[in-house]
Order: C-alpha cells, then sequence, then structure tokens
C-alpha cells in the first residue's frame, strides 16, 4: 500500500462549503480568502468556540502563492460547527510506494467528516461569512458576495464576478452534468431524467444528478433511513433469520445468510443494488465506505465502513495517534505458534474495531512468505508455512466474525513480493496454489471470513481482480467461499470483465463499476449484490450484532480505544513470541545486581528518520497503526528495576566501557510498496565486534527487531541473541520482562534464518525477468526447500530455545480409523517456568519432492518441575497416500530439523 500523508486541501478556485473545525494537530486546512479576520469576540448570550477551533482558523497556509485563513464566531447548538476536510489522501509515485488507499493514478481522493447540519452566522448583521450556508439568512456578510443556490438543501456565499454572477459570459456558464456525475458547480444535469440533488452520504456538501423517482425526490441521502430508493419503503433485514442470533455453526450461519440475502435482493431496486458493488466517497474518514440503501437492520441504517490493519486500527490522520493500541504485527503472531494467543489477538483486535465503528476489518493477511526479501512478510500471520497460517489464521477469523466484523482476508492470490506488484505477473502450479498457497485461505473461509481482498498482481497473464481462474473456480468452486470479493484499493482494471468474472466491491470508488447497471444482466448484478448483502447477515450485522456507527461529530473512531487490558495483552503477545536463538552460559535472565548497558538508537529510540513509514517497533504500510505511546527498550528497563541493578544507555559503542551485561538493540526495517535490499541486520556485527574489544565488556546479548528472516553473521561473537517481530509500542515492558527473568522468550521462528551464502532463486523466479515470475520450485517453499535442496538454515523453521529445559517421552502413534494420535509426555526439568512447542511432521512417497511438512503444534505451559500428557491428532493431509498403500512418516521435533522422536505408521483403510 502506500504512504498515505493528510495535506492541505488546496483549490484553485475556492468551493469548500464548511468551516473547519478540527483539533489543532491536524494539517487538513480550508482554502479560504484572506480578507476574512478571526473575531474572538463573543456575545454574551452565545457560548464561545473552543480554542484549539479558534488557534485553528487563525492558521494559514500556502494555496496557489495565497494565504487562507478561515473565519468563524461561534458554533449554533451543541457540536454544530464542523465539517471540512479531515483527510485528504494523496498519492504521488503509485507505483514506486504502491498504494493501497487511493486511485492507481496518484490521483487526489480525499475523505471528509460532516454533521447532518452545520450553521455559521456572521458578524450579526444577518448574514453569512464565506463558506457557510446562507440559505436561511438570504445575504452575504462581505461585500462582493452573494448567496448562491447550489443545491436543494445547501446555498453558499460566494463571491460574484464583477457583473455580479456574469452567467451572461458564455465563458462563465457551466454546462450542465452528466448523470451520476458532480453537480455542485453546474447545479443542473443533462439528462431531464436526473435531477441535481445534494448528497448526504458523507460528502454532504457535493451534489450529484441521481435518477428521478416517482414524486422528483431523487436524492440519495445515506442518512436517511426512509430512503431506500426501492419505492419509498425500506426493507426490514432483521425479520429475516433470527436464528442468526444464536446459531454459532459457521455453515448454518451462512446458509441461513445466503436465504435471507437471496429474499431481500429481490426486493430492492437496481440502484440499491448497484450501490453495493463499489465504494462510495465520503465515510466519514474510513479507509473504504459502501453505501447501503434500502435495507435497514436492527440498529436501523446499514453501514460497511472499511479500516486496517490486522495489527492495530490505522487512523492515518495526526488526531487519532495513539487512540488504538499498536499491537505486535502479526509476524509476532506467527512466532507465537499459539492457536490461543492468535484468537486472543484477533478478539483484541475487533474490541478496537467496535468501538471504532468499523464493520469491515481489512486483515488478516495470511500470504504465504515465500521470498525473504518480501516488504509484507511483517504482516504476514503464516509465516512460510502453509499450515500454520491455516491454524492461526482460522483462530484470529473466528474471533472477528463473532464480533459481529467481517474479517477480510488478504491478499487473493500469489501476491508474495512487493518488487513490482502492480505489474507482475506470476506463474504457479495447480499443486502450489491448493498444497501452499491457497491453504490459509481456505481454513480461513471456513472459520466464516467474510470477505475476500484481491491483490495487484496478475496470475496467468490476468490482474487477480480480474481473473476467472483465480475468483470463480479456485474461490468459489475449489473454497466454497460465500462472502464478497472486494479489490484492494486501486487494483481494477476494468468493469464488466472484473465482474463478470468475480469481483464483487471495486475500491475505494467506482472508477470503473460506474456503467455496471448497462453492462450487467439483472442475474449478474443480483448474484453479486447478494454476495456483499450475505456477508453482513453472516456477520450479524442486519441483527444488530454489528458495531454501532454513530454519523456524528466527533467521529467513532476518534474514540481512545487503549486500556490496561490491551497494554497486558499486547507485552503477553511480544513475550509468547520472542525467539532466543542464542544463551551462552546461560547469562539470560540477568542477574539482580548487575550493571546492565543498553547500546545502539533502537535501545532509546523509537523513529529512525531514515525510514519514510513505520517506526523501530512496527513495520510500514497500511497496517501501521502510529502511536504516542510507544515505551522503548531502555524506559521499560528503567521502570523495571528496583534493586541495586544498573541501567545505562550509548547510542554507539565507543569508549572505555564497563558492564557486566551489554545489550546490543539492533533494527531491521520494512515497509509495503517495496521489497528489502538484504537481510543483514544493520550495524550489528559492527557494534558487536567494538564491544567483543572492550575488556569491561563481561557478556554481550543481542536484542535484534526484524520484520522476517535476517541472516546472523554476529551471532558467533555474541553470548545471547533475542529475537523480536515488530513488536509494536509495548517492546519496553515486554523486553524488561525477558531481560530480568520474569517471563522466559517463548517464541519460535515462522521463518528460517537462512546462511549468509544462501542463494534460493534464480532471477525467473524472484524478482522476476520482464515482469514476469515463475514459480518453477513448486512446493518448495521456506524449509521444504531447504531440506529438499540438502541445504540447510543457519537456524531453522519452528526453533527457539528456552531458559530452562524440557525432556520429552512416551511417544506413541495410534491409528484409530480416522486418522493417527500422537501422545507424548513433556517434563520442564530446569529452574525456571517455560513453553514448548512440539511439531508434527509427516512425509509420504507421493509428497515428494517435498521431504515432510508441519502438520500439527501445540504449545504448552509448563512451570519448573511440572509435567503434562500432550495428545494431538495431525491433519489428514495424507490420507491418499494410505489408500496407494503409501507409508507415512511421522516426525515429532522440536523443530523443523531437531528431530526428537520418528516412526512409520501404515493405518487399515476404513
Amino acid at each position: 500500500r502506500l504512504k498515505i500523508r493528510t495535506h492541505a486541501f488546496c483549490r484553485a478556485k475556492p468551493t469548500v462549503k464548511a468551516v473547519a473545525a478540527m483539533p489543532s494537530s491536524t494539517e487538513s486546512y480550508v482554502n479560504v480568502p484572506t480578507y476574512v479576520p478571526v473575531d474572538r469576540s463573543v456575545p454574551d448570550d452565545e457560548e464561545p468556540l473552543a480554542d484549539d477551533l479558534l488557534d485553528l482558523l487563525e492558521r494559514r497556509q500556502s494555496c496557489h502563492n495565497n494565504p487562507a485563513r478561515v473565519s468563524a464566531r461561534w458554533v449554533v447548538g451543541l457540536a454544530v460547527v464542523v465539517a471540512a476536510a479531515l483527510a485528504l489522501l494523496m498519492v504521488a509515485g503509485w507505483a514506486a510506494t504502491g498504494g493501497h488507499r487511493s486511485a492507481s493514478t496518484g490521483a487526489v481522493h480525499a475523505n471528509f467528516l460532516a454533521l447532518d447540519s452545520m450553521k455559521v452566522l456572521g458578524d450579526g448583521q444577518g448574514g453569512c461569512d464565506w463558506g457557510a450556508d446562507c440559505k436561511v439568512a438570504g445575504c452575504c456578510t462581505h461585500k462582493g458576495f452573494k448567496c448562491v443556490e447550489k443545491s436543494a438543501y445547501w446555498h453558499q456565499c460566494e463571491a460574484s464576478s464583477d457583473d455580479d454572477g456574469g452567467n451572461s459570459d458564455d465563458e462563465n456558464v457551466d454546462e450542465c452534468s452528466e448523470p451520476e456525475t458532480d453537480c455542485t458547480e453546474s447545479n443542473c444535469c443533462s439528462d431531464d431524467d436526473y435531477a441535481c440533488r445534494a448528497r448526504t452520504d458523507g460528502m454532504w456538501f457535493q451534489s450529484t444528478c441521481v435518477e428521478k423517482s416517482s414524486d422528483d425526490s431523487g436524492d440519495d441521502n445515506d442518512n436517511d433511513d426512509d430512503d431506500s430508493g426501492n419505492g419509498g419503503g425500506v426493507l426490514i433485514g432483521q425479520h429475516c433469520g433470527q436464528e442468526l442470533l444464536t446459531e454459532t455453526d459457521v455453515k448454518q450461519r451462512w446458509a441461513i445468510a445466503e436465504r435471507c440475502s437471496h429474499e431481500m435482493i429481490r426486493q430492492m431496486s437496481k440502484d440499491d443494488k448497484l450501490r453495493l458493488l463499489h465504494g462510495s466517497s465520503g465515510g466519514l474518514g474510513y479507509a473504504g465506505y459502501i453505501s447501503v440503501q434500502g435495507i435497514q437492520g436492527a440498529k436501523g441504517k446499514v453501514r460497511l465502513t472499511m479500516n486496517d490493519g490486522p495489527q492495530g486500527y490505522n487512523g492515518y490522520t495526526d488526531p487519532t495517534i495513539g487512540k488504538s493500541t499498536q499491537f505486535p504485527d502479526l509476524i509476532a503472531v506467527a512466532a507465537s505458534f499459539d492457536t490461543e494467543t492468535a484468537a486472543a489477538f484477533g478478539a483484541a483486535i475487533a474490541e478496537e474495531f467496535r468501538t471504532k465503528g468499523c464493520s469491515v476489518l481489512l486483515g488478516p493477511d495470511v500470504e504465504v512468505a515465500r521470498v525473504q526479501l518480501s516488504g509484507r512478510t511483517f504482516e504476514s500471520l503464516t509465516g512460510e508455512d502453509p499450515y500454520l497460517g491455516s491454524q492461526l489464521g482460522a483462530a484470529y477469523v473466528r474471533e472477528v466474525q463473532s464480533r459481529g466484523l467481517i474479517a477480510t482476508v488478504k491478499h487473493w492470490l500469489d501476491n508474495n513480493q512487493e518488487k513490482n506488484r502492480q505489474e507482475l505477473d506470476v506463474d504457479v502450479s495447480d499443486r502450489a496454489q491448493h498444497e501452499v498457497y491457497m491453504l490459509p485461505f481456505k481454513a480461513a473461509i471456513d472459520a466464516g471470513a467474510g470477505a475476500v481482498m484481491c491483490s495487484y498482481n496478475k496470475v496467468y497473464g490476468e490482474y487477480a481482480c480480474e481473473n476467472s481462474k483465480l475468483l470463480r473456480k479456485l474461490l468459489r468452486e475449489d473454497l466454497g467461499f460465500k462472502g464478497f470479493v472486494v479489490s484492494d484499493w486501486g487494483a481494477v482494471h476494468s468493469g464488466k470483465p472484473s465482474a463478470e468474472h468475480g469481483l464483487n466491491v471495486e475500491m475505494p470508488e467506482a472508477k470503473y463499476y460506474s456503467n455496471l447497471g448497462s453492462e450487467l444482466s439483472q442475474g449478474r448484478i443480483d448474484e453479486l449484490s447478494g454476495q456483499v448483502l450475505t456477508a453482513v447477515y453472516a456477520a450479524g450485522q442486519i441483527h444488530g450484532q454489528g458495531p454501532t456507527i454513530d454519523w456524528s461529530w466527533p467521529p467513532p473512531y476518534f474514540s481512545d480505544t487503549t486500556s490496561a487490558k490491551h497494554n497486558d495483552f499486547a507485552k503477553r503477545v511480544i513475550i509468547e513470541s520472542t525467539v532466543l536463538l542464542k544463551n551462552h552460559r546461560s547469562i539470560l535472565p540477568v542477574k539482580s545486581g548487575s550493571k546492565i548497558l543498553l547500546v545502539g538508537k533502537a535501545c532509546h529510540d523509537e523513529k529512525d528518520s531514515a525510514y519514510s513509514q513505520g517506526s523501530m517497533f512496527s513495520a510500514g504500510g497500511s497496517g501501521y497503526a502510529a502511536t504516542n505511546k510507544a515505551v522503548t527498550p531502555y524506559q521499560g528497563l528503567k521502570d523495571a528495576v528496583s534493586d541495586s541493578t544498573s541501567v545505562d544507555w550509548i547510542a554507539e559503542a565507543s569508549g572505555d566501557l564497563v558492564a557486566d551485561v551489554a545489550v546490543v538493540c539492533v533494527a531491521a526495517h520494512e515497509e509495503e510498496g517495496q521489497d528489502r535490499k538484504d537481510l543483514t541486520l544493520p550495524k550489528a556485527q559492527e557494534m558487536v565486534d567494538t564491544l567483543k574489544a572492550e575488556s569491561g565488556i563481561k557478556a554481550i546479548v543481542v536484542l535484534a527487531i526484524v520484520p522476517g528472516a535476517i541472516t546472523t553473521e554476529w551471532i558467533e561473537s555474541a553470548d545471547a541473541a533475542l529475537v523480536m517481530f515488530m513488536p509494536g509500542e509495548r517492546i519496553g515492558p515486554a523486553f524488561a520482562d525477558i531481560l530480568l527473568g520474569k517471563a522466559s522468550p517463548n517464541g519460535r521462528l515462522p521463518v528460517s534464518f537462512p546462511k549468509q551464502d544462501e542463494k534460493r532463486f534464480t532471477s525467473e523466479q524472484y524478482p522476476g525477468v520482464n515482469l514476469k515470475s515463475s514459480f518453477s520450485e513448486g512446493v518448495l517453499v521456506g524449509y521444504r526447500w531447504n531440506e529438499a535442496q540438502g541445504v540447510p538454515s543457519a537456524f531453522p523453521f519452528g526453533f527457539g530455545l528456552s531458559y530452562t529445559s524440557f525432556r520429552f517421552s512416551g511417544f506413541q502413534a495410534t491409528c484409530d480409523g480416522q486418522g493417527v494420535k500422537i501422545s507424548l509426555q513433556s517434563s520442564n526439568v530446569g529452574e525456571n517456568d517455560g513453553a514448548t512447542v512440539p511439531q508434527i511432521y509427516v512425509g509420504y512417497e507421493s509428497l515428494k519432492p517435498v521431504v515432510k511438512q508441519l502438520r500439527g503444534f501445540k504449545k504448552v505451559h509448563l512451570a519448573a518441575g511440572a509435567s503434562e500428557d500432550i495428545a494431538m491428532e495431525p491433519t489428514q493431509g495424507w490420507r491418499s497416500a494410505w489408500d496407494k498403500g503409501e507409508t507415512v512418516t511421522i516426525t515429532v521435533g522440536s523443530s523443523a530439523t531437531d528431530v526428537l522422536w520418528t516412526t512409520a505408521v501404515t493405518c487399515d483403510k476404513k
């Protein structure tokens, strides 16, 4: 996705219809004439404007070489002033940075916040200042201005020409607007069957040419529940499917949802159906918005508000910074190797989205990390193994959907690198599709995911969002998906072909879908819109189980959803995902009374000026949740130390240094829209070598903050190494607990760490030649490639040490007619509490060239001295092997290569 910024709203011709009432920290302004002053005097019978509003009104900006100043006097009623540009999303260099949240042309796209009504009075003379609704007063305060009717609902004071309007001058006469286009300036429509009506779908200060109804009401009033477009009535959606309030079975929920959707779609007007097939402008500042008309639910108006991201609510604007928890990135959840953590993570994210009035969560990302350099590995819940992603993704999705939100699984399909992602054409074998790339999507869909996001790239020569094989064959026929497919922002390249081939919703607006009403059959429109409505029903949003979306000021997404509960949980995720790579002489945890020296910027600073997106602790892109509440490792450790232990920090390793333990903090960074240049951990080798030469340093620990795989050439010189996968704002408290021994690092590697000289791909495989990439390695992805090629990793998939030691015994494999059950006992024989993660790998003849693949894992926490019996049932991914008479080899290991026990199993066919 793109790098999003909020910019000043500039136009050559003043046309903004409102006065800004925004927190003073925003960078959004309204361009107005410079000569209108701010009057801070307040009559006795009026309440004053807030100071931050007056401060904002006095701020200046340069727009077309003219300074601008907004004028306002006072607010009428409670929360009545407001309606201006909050966020202008402008994209420059789309192909360079990617562009998830704007149009692919790099054009300006703005979301605006608005109240249903707003009046700003003038200077007491009965007129109105520029930019205000003058419909009631009928005149304007300032000389040279006149009150102009902009629509049936809006009049505005605008500067007159020398001849007081000048409509006699042909060059000043606007041509009437085409149907379904903006008629704010022309105030007329070229087709007599259309009327220029005010829009109230969040862009209420604009007008659109809409088809006249029988009573010539004609407006598309998104805030009027009585305006359904189906003849004046509104369908009461919750009358169908009351059993959805209690039904928990996923298949049954979707069956009920389909039935109700079909019933409602038959009664909805064509226009209302078409509105479900594309994003709408407005949307109160969410990343995306679908206008739902003609049907209401238990909470009244049904709204589909969409937002990023899967690891924290991304508000995109300054006023929202720090008002949502910056959880660890999804790659950290993958490193937890724990379905319970994934489920709790999905629940926590969903809770914050609900509070912020967002009904469609654009996540999780379950793409397989095929390319180690990929710029979006950080938000992959899958890592390099599709089975890991299928188990964690399903747990995440179940919790999101159960809370009345629609989970959007992404990106479908084969979007496994950021380099050239908008033009790259990918070729993948059918076997690799089904066994590797589709598997996490299948699990998420089976768990109830209501939406799938199609990607930017091409597959088999066609763009993913208009690819019939991907959208109709693989997704709907093979995986049985019943929800809707939404495009990535700007990923659509056609109208009718995309719709015919399986794309339900174009985002962010109807660039190509504006003419579907005349291009598609009624049956196809019913099918596409029905799938959208089915997902809404299945999530429970028609029956009031979705979030409450209050279309008012302040907008719900301004709500502060951070909490002590979520802070504690974010810290717990970091601990569960931190991987201990090395612990020579058991120097960790650090003993009480030690002198600790932290070295490096990443110990002390959250930001790095070299990053264009993101921070030291969270990668950049649409999934980045900005915060001002990050606790650095240095601050977290300082806050945690209460005894004789001392803590100091230096930015660079230099001079005469003395410490019992030196902790080197180093960070690798990743951003959406581009791949990493290499897997080197910046400055790690240099800093470790410098400290190694200091006779006053007794032990060196490396804290590596990473978005994915790295090389570890520096580890030989270090005594211990901890890896945190983009841990987010609570890195400090989690680091302190781990370093001081209050918690054990419990993570496992979700991606293999390669040796420095590993060469995995040909140029045809990655990054591709002539914008074509061949996945000719087939199913040999991640550790499968290493084992099949006989190329060991530096640290294999699934690897992770602990502060304690575990003993395993009592291994058994038994057939029960349905599959194999594996049982064993694990005992914590060390002095510290910790967690073990036994992993089951299977192999058989017809699986080749794959030697073995993950088919089971279980995380077990054990106190020192405790034991627990463990039972696992590996997924039946090899039943066909038994049918062929093949022997299945089952391996239990602590990683992909560290074998604890292996056995050959042949079960009778039943």
